[in-house]
């Protein structure tokens, strides 16, 4: 006959006719059943098709599982007599002559107290124990997700997996980019900006940190909340990775490796044809800081038109998209021929080579012997010839994917506004912002 299977319950099928019981089977579901040998205290119980939990158990249905036990219930007593029949046999076996019936059952009686007091006692003193056990164990796990909640940090392996989120918060295409400059970094020689060394955030966290001021300019403070660190430790660590990726990208792969006509040949766009000789397209970007300097000290600098410091830099393109060229940052007054001229880039033209460039930039006199130049044609008055509106077009089109690849370097917002402790760095933070756009997917494809 079934008995029920939770501890301190002693309701048999014999209870049903006294109490309306039913007694319920075990779940099939091995999670669902799990779930009934945890809340009824029976971890290392096997149930068997004869397990039964009575009805008492699930005061709101079966569905809702079993959630009423002795252990919790402040008014639980053991079931009378007339709930128990064994009781019922026991007295029926006392004999029925009037003064032992009296006697036997006061001892009956006596007994049955003497039990059933210390039943309870053992009951609500293991029952306390158990719940100090629980209770312990219960603030020991509340404190170690606490401590695990106030370490969660943003990282890398958030994002890695959605192309989208990689892109917008590096300005990279994808995570395997990503982890090809990490395998870069892991294999130079970092030498910490403020002296000490970042240990609380793994190459790829510092990496994203710093792709992310450079792509989306995060306010510091910002950055120290999502990576749980200081202020002092982004600026640690903002200064340390800009200043290897400057080493190992640009001076290592990008300085003085300007491309030659007959390389530019094998990656040459049909809007390039008409220019074969074309060795590198050049045209100049602005740079804005923030300065707490006097506007009297920086009155050179100034742009009233929009209102902060501006620097000018020149930037050269080859045919194919590529900034193949980037300069150091000058005065936002500084003409484009003086930054042409004293920036270093005529140096790597050779006799025959073709330079495009804007109609602004005036330097035909400047470049080296041999070196032609082919900007737009203007006019003060008159009308243009119709070879020169055909040059014109085609130096045009020529210029289009030249100006998208420089679109895709003002992306990295820092450019817009430079923070002004980061001023002895901008031109490290500009050239590893062009060596990023050169990461990205190609402007043009190559020609086959």
């Amino acid at each position: 006959m079934p008995q029920c299977c939770v501890p301190f319950c002693f309701n048999r099928s014999e209870s049903k006719k006294y109490m309306n019981l039913s007694f319920h089977r075990f779940p099939c579901d091995e999670k669902e059943k799990r779930k009934w040998l945890q809340v009824i205290r029976r971890h290392n119980f096997t149930p068997n098709c004869n397990s039964r939990v009575c009805s008492w158990h699930f005061p709101q249905g079966k569905a809702a599982g079993p959630t009423r036990f002795a252990w919790n219930e402040e008014s639980f007593h053991f079931p009378d007599e007339e709930q128990h029949p064994v009781h019922k046999k026991e007295k029926e076996q006392v004999p029925v002559s009037g003064e032992n019936q009296s006697e036997r059952s006061d001892e009956l009686h006596h007994s049955n107290n003497a039990e059933t007091q210390t039943a309870t006692a053992s009951f609500y003193s293991s029952s306390l124990l158990v719940l100090k056990i629980e209770n312990d164990m219960l603030r020991e796990e509340n404190e170690k997700l606490k401590k695990e909640l106030e370490k969660q940090t943003f990282s890398f392996s958030q994002i890695s997996d959605n192309p989208e989120r990689v892109q917008y918060y590096t300005g990279l295409p994808d995570a395997a980019t990503v982890l090809f400059l990490e395998s870069l970094l892991s294999k130079f020689e970092l030498k910490y900006h403020s002296g000490w060394t970042v240990q609380m955030l793994p190459i790829v966290d510092q990496l994203l940190l710093t792709l992310m001021k450079l792509k989306l300019n995060c306010g510091h403070v910002d950055l120290a909340t999502r990576f749980n660190c200081s202020t002092a430790t982004v600026t640690n660590i903002f200064t340390t990775i800009v200043s290897a990726l400057y080493d190992i990208l640009y001076v290592g792969m990008l300085e003085k490796n300007i491309p030659s006509r007959a390389e530019n040949q094998t990656s040459l766009p049909d809007c390039f044809q008409p220019f074969p000789n074309c060795r590198i397209v050049l045209d100049s970007t602005e740079v804005s800081v923030s300065s707490t300097e006097s506007l009297g000290t920086q009155s050179h600098l100034y742009s009233q038109r929009k209102g902060r410091i501006i620097l000018k830099a020149l930037l050269g393109v080859a045919p194919n998209g590529v900034i193949t060229f980037a300069s150091n940052l000058y005065g936002g007054r500084a003409s484009d021929k003086a930054i042409t001229a004293d920036c270093g880039v005529l140096r790597h033209l050779q006799p025959g080579d073709m330079v495009i460039a804007d109609k602004d930039f005036t330097i035909q006199d400047i470049l080296p012997e041999g070196v032609s130049l082919n900007t737009p044609s203007f006019h003060v008055s008159g009308q243009f010839t119709q070879q020169e509106v055909n040059n014109n077009r085609l130096i045009s089109c020529a210029r289009a994917h030249v100006a998208h690849s420089i679109q895709r370097l003002k992306r990295f917002s820092i450019l817009d506004l430079v923070p002004h402790h980061y001023r002895k760095n901008i031109n490290k933070i500009l050239k590893v912002c062009v060596c990023l756009t050169n990461l990205q997917t190609p402007v043009i494809h190559e020609t086959e």
